[in-house]
């Protein structure tokens, strides 16, 4: 029997300077990242030992990190997220990160800009 978990983080709220435009740089943006990750746990269920799991404090960590260096793409960003998260959590079998840009720089445009990294095993 296989048993898969998934943790996310929705919507995290970070000030941050990527964009393509050198005003975006300066000025920055507002950006909201979500990270679902999927994985089978190591040794028994109920083992209750964060060696066995996935810790969302970690995602969060991977997160925040990565959004302090600024980028371009979002999709650079989004994919470096998605990266670390393999290499620290090699038991992870599929994971997503969403970027939200929450007011971008385009006239006349109300809504939210958003970038998706997906990947499965």
């Amino acid at each position: 029997m296989s048993h898969t978990f998934t943790v996310s983080l929705r919507r995290c709220r970070f000030f941050a300077r990527h964009g393509v435009f050198g005003q975006e740089r300066r000025a920055g943006n507002e950006f909201e990242v979500s990270a679902e990750v999927v994985y089978s746990p190591i040794g028994p269920i109920g083992e209750d030992t964060l060696s066995s799991t996935v810790s969302y404090a970690d995602l969060y960590e991977i997160v925040s990190h990565r959004m302090e260096r600024p980028s371009a793409l979002l999709e650079t960003v989004a994919f470096d997220i998605g990266s670390e998260i393999r290499r620290r959590f090699p038991l992870v079998s599929a994971l997503s990160v969403t970027i939200i840009k929450t007011t971008p720089p385009i006239a006349g445009f109300t809504g939210e800009a958003e970038v998706t990294y997906a990947w499965r095993l």
